[in-house]
């Protein structure tokens, strides 16, 4: 019997050794390795050249070089040696390079809080869009009266979401700014009846103001969403660590009504804001932030139709961070654009659901474990099976 496979993880392969071929302890440990192929990309002005391509020859390596610009392309253990031969010069670099390549094979999460867990990856997380806001882009003026966003609450819950996103300003492209007093009238009172109604529920608050935040938390919020990544407001990361409480640590370029007078460009949007989200992220800890951090790469926030879908080609790039990743793509204006220019025909937000879809099929695919949706029913019964095939085997 003839049979050839091909693998992209290293768990998948290390069974099918086990199983198959009887390869036990370090001779599989070792194996297992092979058939998975990685691009290990850095920037560093103090490792010396030399030092680099002779660790790389060691492990065998394709190695790449340009001033301070290095590229290493092997397999897993390949890197593995490279970095033990890396670790007599520059302990601390390949001790980073070592914890990245174990960042990206993690592939399930558990979020805890306010004693409630979530477990994050067998099953994608859904995070149900509830905005009090009058001028959202899809839903504004919906739930502007408590009762009827409550309302809207329960059905998602019952429809399937895990988390229900609660907004009270919108960061539509064009929209204005609204004063924390106003945020908080709009939002607090939704909050406090969602908490009641739904007390195993996950409550995430949409929001980038710490004094907003600060008193969500208070009022039993679980996790906070950052529009801004801290930016927007400097107070933002003393909050959450205060609490340390889950926290989405979003990226983004400019200001939501700044975004359709800007020139948006980006030699490399996915290398650009994982910098971002790092250089963010160092600040965020150095703060004593010990809670579960949720990287979100931004899709929509300030980037044009072309770098969200490079965001969605590359998402797996997201996973060296070693967090859960949660992606935003519904109903926004590039897939409109993509479907007008595909499909000749334009679509209002609420008739782009297979769109939506589509995009959050290849999200899910890449590595995206929560995803922020309007169509929470439609997304579930589309989640069973994707996440059942996606996880087939694996689990």
């Amino acid at each position: 019997m003839l049979v050839l496979k091909e693998f992209g993880d290293k768990d998948n392969f290390y069974r099918f050794l086990k199983d198959k071929v009887g390869v036990f302890f370090r001779e599989a440990e070792q194996r297992s390795y092979e058939g998975i192929h990685r691009v290990l990309y850095f920037e560093n002005r103090q490792i010396n050249p030399q030092v680099f391509f002779e660790c790389a020859r060691q492990g065998c390596l394709h190695a790449y070089q340009n001033e301070n610009r290095f590229a290493l392309s092997g397999t897993e253990a390949q890197i593995k040696e490279f970095c033990r031969c890396l670790s007599q010069f520059h302990k601390d670099l390949a001790l980073e390079i070592l914890q990245a390549l174990i960042n990206y094979r993690k592939k399930s999460f558990k979020l805890q809080f306010n004693y409630k867990i979530l477990p994050l990856g067998i099953k994608t997380a859904i995070m149900g869009i509830l905005n009090v806001t009058p001028d959202s882009f899809s839903d504004g003026g919906l739930y502007l009266d408590t009762s009827s966003a409550v309302k809207r609450a329960v059905q998602m819950a019952e429809e399937g979401a895990e988390i229900i996103d609660i907004g009270g300003e919108s960061t539509r492209p064009g929209s204005q700014r609204v004063s924390a007093e106003e945020e908080l009238k709009r939002v607090l009172p939704v909050l406090k009846e969602v908490r009641k109604e739904l007390p195993k529920v996950w409550i995430s608050v949409d929001t980038y103001k710490a004094e907003v935040a600060k008193a969500c938390l208070e009022e039993g919020a679980d996790i906070i969403n950052d529009i801004s990544g801290g930016t927007f407001d400097t107070k933002m990361f003393e909050v959450v660590s205060q609490y340390q409480c889950p926290y989405v640590l979003n990226h983004i370029k400019g200001r939501p009504e700044d975004w359709k007078s800007m020139t948006i460009v980006y030699e490399d949007v996915v290398h650009e804001s994982i910098g971002w989200l790092w250089e963010r992220l160092g600040k965020l800890k150095a703060l004593g932030y010990k809670g579960q951090v949720i990287i979100d790469p931004g899709i929509g926030f300030g980037k044009l139709p072309e770098h969200n879908v490079e965001i969605l080609k590359r998402l797996n790039e997201y996973k060296i961070f070693g967090a859960p990743i949660l992606v935003g793509v519904s109903r926004k204006s590039f897939i409109g654009l993509v479907l007008e220019g595909l499909l000749r025909r334009k679509t209002e937000p609420k008739e782009r659901l297979y769109g939506s879809l589509g995009a959050l099929a290849y999200a899910v695919v890449k590595g995206a474990h929560i995803v922020r949706v309007h169509d929470v029913k439609e997304t579930r019964e589309f989640l069973a099976l994707l996440d059942t095939v996606r996880t087939y085997g694996d689990f």
